[in-house]
């Protein structure tokens, strides 16, 4: 083996933090779109600092005539109102109306005469009021604050009952949250109809959009984060030749026939041993008796980093949903509000308990790949054995597949397979809009006993065994008009990554003129479950099935703190 495929084993074994961009289109894309949002965020939450900064309703004082302002309750203005610095008395009064019309309430038919739409107008800009305790010699004029427009809260309506035009006008009682400034009484917000008045959130608005933004984000940046293993294996990972596979039987070895597979995330990262290397007994071990370079034993085992932008962006996410929801209900404008803030705070909580569920289930995985130690296939023992090596033809040789019945789609050197067959078909609709989609019409599948070699020697492996082969990315995808037929293999030559249970061969599954005195020619291994055992079958080695590993801290803590977290709403 040449120096180029060696490994620096520590480019495998990361620190406490590090920076995982993404390193597809696939995941580029969203990246820009998440960096985008974020931007967007931060110009909202910018924008939202000249809009005034209104105390809630509940903080307003109440009081029965304009005599009972008191200096001693003034507030200071914050940043968004054009004196800022200077103080204002917010107060709240029970009025009716002396004369003039806070709002006409209407609706229209379109144009069509089909659909209605209700209208709320606010017909006069100033009104004056008497309070409701004291007499009508007690009456000023209000009008509504320039910095901040009119809100009323009113009855709803809806305009298929047909109802009559509507005002708030003279002799109406009203709710007024009003603003006291240098002697100048403006009007916030108005509840009319026996409403209370509602509560001036823009400014809050504003900052909730952003917070939703950066919510969106920080989720779509989680999504599509890498593990921190996967570029640095993506870099590492070198062809071993775009050659056909090799079909045949163990010493009658000629290159197959069909495409030739492209470089995926399941293929080997260092150059493999050719086939002209291998010898005629499957079962022996390759001249050098050394094993394959990218065998566990060899590089030993990746550690991932602490922290990466994955669980950055979870918190993010986490951390702005709880203040988001937690905002909502402490001070909601109106019902919408309220809604959304109870919406917010179960998915919150439903959002962390599929997280840290999924993130378990992968981490447990992992750590069974990695805590169960890696067999060399020479002294392999009976039992539960994790095994890794290269695919090579079995006693029986390997498959020749026609995809689709076509000798023109033919795949040769193949271990275990499947494949479907898909018509576009068009429909339309009872309105005649027409969908297009592909249908599969076949399917296919099957499997032929393999050597599992890893330079030590081979041992016979069924892939029938196991309930599933995870075979990887697809190998090629024909199209031909309406039809398209696509394949997945695994076959020889590629890498293997076995967790099973070795078993040893009756007489009558071994093969004519085996040699005995090879001590895994009498094995198997198969897809049979031990007491507290998994059982996994890929296409990869274990360091191409370790690129998602994330560290325990991610996998598990993070997710754990972020669901005890998710109850503040709840205590809020």
């Amino acid at each position: 083996m040449t120096s180029e495929g060696k490994i620096d084993h520590s480019a495998l074994n990361h620190g406490f933090f590090q920076f995982t961009f993404p390193h597809t289109w696939k995941l580029i894309i969203p990246w820009v779109i998440a960096t985008l949002l974020y931007l967007t965020a931060g110009f909202l939450i910018v924008y939202s600092f000249d809009i005034p900064d209104v105390p809630p309703t509940s903080e307003g004082v109440r009081i029965n005539s304009l005599d009972e302002i008191q200096e001693d309750d003034q507030v200071s203005l914050g940043v968004g109102w054009e004196n800022q610095g200077d103080s204002a008395n917010f107060v709240i009064m029970d009025v009716e109306i002396e004369s003039g019309t806070l709002v006409h309430g209407y609706w229209t038919y379109d144009s069509d005469g089909e659909n209605c739409t209700d209208y709320v107008d606010f017909e006069d800009h100033t009104l004056t009021v008497y309070p409701t305790s004291g007499d009508i010699q007690d009456s000023f004029s209000v009008n509504w604050n320039d910095e901040m427009g009119p809100e009323v809260n009113t009855r709803s309506r809806d305009c298929e009952d047909r109802y009559d035009d509507w005002y708030v006008q003279t002799g109406d009682v009203i709710e007024v949250f009003m603003m006291e400034y240098d002697d100048s009484i403006t009007m916030l917000s108005v509840g009319a109809e026996g409403l209370d008045a509602p509560e001036r959130t823009e400014r809050e608005d504003s900052q909730r959009v952003a917070l939703l933004i950066i919510i969106v984000a920080s989720a779509i940046m989680m999504i599509t984060t890498p593990t921190s293993l996967s570029d640095d294996i993506k870099k590492l990972r070198k062809r071993w030749g775009n050659l056909p596979f090799v079909h045949g039987k163990p010493g009658e070895l000629e290159s197959a026939e069909g495409p030739i597979r492209q470089i995926d995330n399941s293929d080997w990262v260092l150059p493999p041993p050719g086939f002209e290397t291998w010898p005629d007994n499957p079962y022996e071990s390759n001249l050098e008796n050394d094993l394959i370079q990218e065998h566990p034993n060899v590089i030993g085992t990746p550690s991932p980093a602490t922290f990466t932008l994955y669980s950055v962006n979870g918190i993010i996410f986490i951390t702005t949903s709880l203040w988001l929801a937690s905002d909502l209900l402490a001070r909601h404008g109106d019902e919408t509000h309220q809604l959304l803030g109870n919406i917010l705070r179960f998915s919150i909580i439903a959002f962390t308990v599929i997280w840290g569920f999924f993130a378990w289930k992968k981490w447990k995985l992992m750590h069974n790949i990695i805590d169960t130690p890696t067999s060399k296939v020479r002294s392999v023992a009976v039992g539960p054995a994790e095994l890794v090596g290269q695919v090579r033809p079995g006693p029986d040789g390997t498959l020749s597949i026609d995809v689709g019945g076509s000798s023109s789609r033919r795949v040769q050197g193949v271990v275990s397979f499947k494949w479907k067959e898909e018509e576009y078909i068009c429909t339309k609709d009872s309105d005649g809009k027409e969908s297009c989609s592909w249908k599969t019409r076949r399917t296919d599948d099957g499997n032929q006993e393999f050597i599992l070699h890893d330079g030590t020697g081979g041992i016979l492996v069924d892939p029938a065994s196991w309930k599933d082969v995870r075979i990887g990315e697809k190998l090629h995808r024909w199209e031909n008009s309406r039809w398209r037929w696509t394949v997945w293999v695994l076959a020889a030559g590629d890498p293997v990554y076995c967790l099973g249970r070795v078993e040893t061969r009756t007489e009558n599954e071994k093969e004519e003129g085996i040699d005995g005195t090879i001590a895994s020619s009498h094995l198997i291994v198969r897809g049979n479950k031990d007491i507290g055992m998994q059982v996994h079958l890929n296409r990869g080695t274990e360091l191409s099935v370790l690129s998602g590993l994330r560290s325990t801290t991610e996998s598990i803590i993070v997710p754990l703190i972020m669901l005890t977290f998710s109850a503040i709403p709840f205590l809020w």
